[in-house]
């Protein structure tokens, strides 16, 4: 059971919202009986039926719980949690928390070509920073201006930086990336702004799935477009045992 999940995601009433949990096991001569899951929570709400995908590696059957969800207001640590149903009973677990925040002027001055991804590692990637970059394009005749990220709470960037019509695909936080200032920076017409932030790894979280809105400033009108997602996940594990990261479904009839 992937946990310990910080969910910080910048949304608009009507953007959907992707939740993933994987259940593994490692009994691969027999899979579980799982009949369903519920996710449960007060800041994000499903808004389509659980979709469960299975896959087998060599070592173990996985299930994918697939939940499409929206924010449903602003929270702050709202407590996320799922159930499991299997044939022997229910089981519920933490999965982390959650922290939303719906814009109130959502705008799409520019365009998106390069998204953020994020990262996955082994334990030892979690002490250092995580980078979070992404490239505008203002594909219009009028500039903009980008005044910088917010996100919904449980972290904050640490820096935020940009690169003026660059050819590298954003990635990693390069030495050349100018410091964004209060004033923010112009990103005129038909240019492009490659943007690099970095945040340290939450303390009390192994995985993280990140959206926020970045600021932004046309013709005197100030509005928010949304960016992400991106997803930091701890996915190798200390001699290949999660169990030390994550609890165990107790499968005894």
């Amino acid at each position: 059971m992937y946990n310990q999940w910080l969910y910080s995601l910048v949304t608009t009433r009507v953007s959907p919202v992707s939740i993933q949990v994987n259940v593994s096991n490692p009994q691969t001569g027999s899979r579980l009986q799982l009949r369903g899951a519920e996710l449960i929570t007060d800041a994000l709400k499903p808004i389509a039926p659980l979709q469960i995908e299975t896959s087998q590696q060599k070592t173990f059957y996985q299930y994918a719980l697939l939940w499409n969800t929206r924010a449903v207001g602003a929270y702050q640590a709202a407590p996320v949690r799922v159930t499991i149903r299997l044939t022997s009973g229910e089981q519920s677990f933490a999965l982390g928390k959650a922290y939303t925040r719906v814009v109130e002027h959502p705008v799409d001055w520019l365009a998106l070509p390069y998204l953020p991804g994020g990262e996955a590692g082994q334990p030892d990637y979690l002490t250092g920073p995580h980078d979070f970059g992404f490239r505008f394009a203002n594909h219009s005749n009028v500039p903009v201006r980008f005044m910088g990220l917010e996100t919904a709470g449980g972290f904050q960037f640490s820096k935020v930086g940009y690169v003026m019509n660059s050819k590298d695909v954003p990635g990693g936080y390069p030495k050349d990336a100018r410091p964004l200032t209060s004033a923010g920076v112009v990103i005129p017409p038909h240019a492009t702004c490659n943007v690099y932030a970095e945040f340290k790894q939450p303390s009390g979280y192994l995985n993280e799935l990140i959206q926020v809105a970045a600021v932004l400033e046309r013709g005197g009108v100030r509005g928010e477009e949304i960016v992400g997602t991106g997803m930091y996940t701890l996915n190798y594990f200390l001699n290949a045992d999660p169990s030390a990261y994550y609890p165990a479904l107790n499968v005894t009839k």
